[in-house]
């Protein structure tokens, strides 16, 4: 009797590793095709990163001598791969430390003109924030007047303000802005200029010397480009 059992034990063990085996390639076959299918969506289509800032021109500095500059450049490199890895085209308009060029304007003109030549589907620019009051905190998303990246900027806004602002800073209110802004003109797609956090506090400029916070806000930025564009 004992052995009879002890075999149907053995047979149902069996057949439980043989059911998980078959689920988890089950959810790997699932997993993969979702990917390709994304892959397929997105075949061709480019997005622009534009790093705010370089060079002379560093932007907003915070205490530790961090320059927001260097903060784009890094936030850029790290959106890139996250964008990539779902099947995108992307384009950085500034890829070293330096700006495009030492004179504002014609460095703002050098941009249009990467941006212009790319023909994306989208554009993205990196910035870091700074005010007067060193209580405020979170990051914000701004497009342009014209009104034709108002959805996708308010979509990007929620999200952050669901994923990033209300896990790190306590709030989830900011809404999307929009203003006469440059680098979301330079062509006729949704474009958004994210301010990735306030160096001027203390606790957001920690966040954004994190690789961690880093990595996590430009996932939930590239998710939404991707809900916005993979259809």
């Amino acid at each position: 009797m004992f052995i009879t059992l002890k075999k149907k034990s053995v047979a149902i063990a069996i057949v439980l590793i043989v059911a998980v085996v078959a689920i988890s390639v089950g959810c790997a076959f699932v997993a993969e095709n979702a990917a390709r299918a994304t892959m397929v969506k997105t075949n061709g289509m480019t997005v622009v990163i534009d790093a705010g800032h370089g060079g002379i021109d560093g932007g907003v500095v915070g205490s530790t001598g961090v320059k927001e500059s260097d903060i784009n450049l890094k936030m850029a490199g790290i959106l890139q791969k996250e964008i990539e890895s779902r099947g995108f085209r992307v384009v950085l308009t500034r890829t070293g430390k330096d700006a495009l060029n030492n004179i504002k304007r014609l460095d703002m003109q050098a941009r249009k003109e990467i941006i212009v030549k790319a023909a994306p589907v989208a554009v993205i620019s990196l910035h870091v924030n700074r005010f007067s009051d060193k209580s405020r905190r979170g990051a914000q998303v701004f497009y342009d007047d014209t009104g034709i990246g108002k959805e996708f900027a308010e979509s990007m806004q929620k999200t952050i303000n669901e994923k990033i602002n209300a896990k790190y800073s306590g709030r989830d209110d900011y809404e999307a802005i929009d203003g006469d802004l440059f680098i979301t003109k330079c062509v006729k797609v949704p474009s958004v200029i994210i301010e990735c956090g306030f160096i001027s506090n203390p606790e957001d400029e920690k966040l954004l010397l994190s690789r961690e916070y880093c990595q996590e806000l430009c996932k939930n930025i590239a998710d939404v480009l991707c809900e916005r564009t993979c259809v």
